[in-house]
């Protein structure tokens, strides 16, 4: 964890300095996003990078805002500030850009040592859809280890790739020479997985990493494709905390499609997409020398719940729930009870091994319903920690997932304080064929 000294102020960078090679150098950060209003369809559209703007001056605890603009385009940049940010000129800064993006976020970090932040966020202003939760998210994470980025795992099984030159086989008449590419090495997908921005440092920490790649640039040409390589070259490990899949980055012009965009007339929403709802619930008696655990935060009571694993209630219902929806099974026919190896075995755990299953099955989590019925502990004060570990155990954003407490009034076992009872509801999908 950082000293409580850097417990200060916050920071952020937003990227968009780049020449925009792929848009066929369109400017993608200032272009308009589709009619943000359905009912008002004339309402002046946010640019991409007005958009990115307005969600980090949204949170309150960040005091400085540099964008980077490529030189001379600082009045283009400022025109995409939307009308309610225009007047926050004491916040909000316009840096020239680099050669490079290492470069540019180098020279944004120069401008903010005067403001002397604690925490700085680096963020691509191509990335408009970035949501408030997300960037709370990284400030926690970095505050615990220093930094911290989002990620997704892969869905496509990944490849090495290497070229080589082939020559015609005799019996294959016809076949040409050339370069031709080939797998080089088969990776495992479930090692490997795309990140996204915001990424999150200690500022004096980056600063210095950042002066240090740009002394190896110099000498040996080596560019950065992120800062979170330049603090792990430089600096030490990087956490990784769930990303959004709507956190999409702008790079062709389709690209631009809003994310839950309204499906035109007579398009069904959800229509080239297969959907299902799973139910799970699990019931647990609660008895003394036992942890309460609840989606794998444990909560201080007198009594836990009685089980083979260590009988988290509704990190199982949630594994019922995930399983049915996909027909894939449920939790006692994947991991049995009477099977010694599960004995004590962290639930969490299960979960993730069910979710994985799940995942690779195609389907994708769109959100999850809970329901915990106990007359105590209360659910409520630790409601937002059970959503954080659930969502990470299901690679999801904690935004998708719900927690509701409530009691038994008194009736029956569970209004005796004799046992627990999870309720869990999930909606999953994924495309047809």
């Amino acid at each position: 964890m950082i000293d409580e000294a850097m417990e200060g102020s916050i920071a952020a960078i937003i990227c968009a300095a780049g020449s925009s090679k792929r848009m066929g150098g369109v400017k993608k950060e200032y272009l308009p996003l589709p009619s943000p209003s359905v009912e008002n369809p004339t309402e002046k559209p946010l640019t991409v990078l007005g958009m990115a703007l307005a969600t980090f001056a949204s949170c309150p605890q960040i005091r400085a805002i540099v964008i980077t603009v490529a030189p001379g385009e600082e009045s283009a940049a400022r025109s995409c500030l939307p009308e309610g940010l225009l007047a926050e000129q004491e916040r909000i800064f316009f840096v020239p850009g680099g050669p490079t993006r290492r470069a540019s976020v180098y020279n944004a970090l120069l401008f903010l040592k005067s403001h002397n932040p604690s925490l700085v966020l680096i963020h691509d202003g191509a990335r408009p859809w970035v949501k408030r939760d997300l960037i709370e998210r990284i400030i926690e994470e970095v505050r615990r280890c220093r930094a911290a980025i989002p990620a997704l795992p892969l869905i496509e099984t990944p490849k090495e790739i290497e070229r080589k030159e082939i020559s015609p086989l005799t019996e294959m008449p016809g076949r040409i020479a050339g370069e031709t590419l080939f797998i080089k090495k088969h990776l495992r997908r479930e090692n490997i997985y795309t990140v996204q921005t915001p990424q999150g440092f200690v500022f004096s920490e980056i600063l210095m990493a950042h002066e240090r790649a740009r002394e190896r640039e110099e000498k040996e040409g080596f560019e950065y494709t992120d800062d979170a390589e330049v603090w792990g070259e430089f600096i030490g490990g990087v956490a990784v905390i769930p990303g959004d899949s709507e956190n999409r980055k702008i790079t062709y012009a389709e690209d631009l499609d809003q994310p839950g965009k309204i499906a035109p007339a007579g398009q069904r929403e959800g229509e080239g997409r297969m959907q299902r709802i799973g139910l799970g619930r699990d019931l647990h008696r609660l008895t003394a020398g036992r942890r309460f655990l609840l989606g794998g935060v444990e909560i201080p009571f007198e009594k836990g719940e009685l089980g083979h694993s260590d009988g988290d209630v509704l990190a199982h219902a949630v594994c019922d729930a995930i399983l049915g929806a996909a027909g894939l099974g449920d939790i006692g026919e994947l991991f049995p009870s009477g099977n010694p190896a599960y004995k004590d075995t962290d639930s969490i755990a299960l979960l993730k091994n069910a979710w994985r299953r799940v995942k690779d099955a195609g389907w994708q989590l769109v959100n999850l319903d809970c329901t915990v019925c106990c007359e105590e502990p209360k659910i409520l004060p630790h409601r937002d920690d059970i959503r954080h570990s659930l969502a990470a155990a299901l690679d999801a954003e904690p935004s998708a997932i719900f927690v509701k407490g409530k009691t038994n009034e008194g009736l029956g076992p569970l209004g005796a304080g004799e046992a627990v009872e999870a309720f869990a509801v999930c909606l999953l999908e994924k495309p047809h064929g």
